[in-house]
């Protein structure tokens, strides 16, 4: 398994700007729905919203898949007024950090409490040994 592993995982390049690209590019999907519920705490009418946000989404994602084209969800939610509300929120409801939940809590509870014991119990077999220089 772990020669599996290293095959597939050799020469391997994270890019961290396109990872962030990429992220971008799709989160304005995923901030509908706080955007819609920001609107509606503000009075606006939940089914006038999710409309709004439905006709907006569809064109913006024909614009992205159809055209090429970079998403365009934001500027068209900036320009239609029944989103006035959060405006002026909109970056700050962009980060992709509020989006991920329990993810950094559960990685490293995952690491404490599964794979930590089971390094311990096998630190005799994880020996570092050089080949040619290398440590292995």
């Amino acid at each position: 398994i772990l020669n599996l592993l290293e095959n597939i995982s050799d020469g391997l390049h994270v890019w961290p700007e396109v990872v962030r690209a990429h992220v971008m590019a799709e989160l304005p999907f995923m901030a509908t729905e706080n955007i819609m519920m920001e609107c509606v705490k503000a009075g606006g009418d939940r089914q006038e919203l999710h409309e709004e946000i439905r006709v907006h989404s569809m064109e913006a994602g024909a614009v992205v898949k159809g055209e090429g084209k970079p998403n365009d969800l934001m500027e068209r939610i900036k320009n239609n007024d029944k989103f006035k509300p959060v405006h002026d929120k909109l970056d700050e409801m962009m980060d992709p950090n509020l989006f991920v939940g329990r993810a950094p809590q559960q990685v490293v509870e995952f690491m404490e409490q599964d794979i930590d014991p089971v390094l311990e119990a096998n630190k005799d077999l994880l020996t570092i040994e050089s080949v040619d220089g290398v440590n292995v």
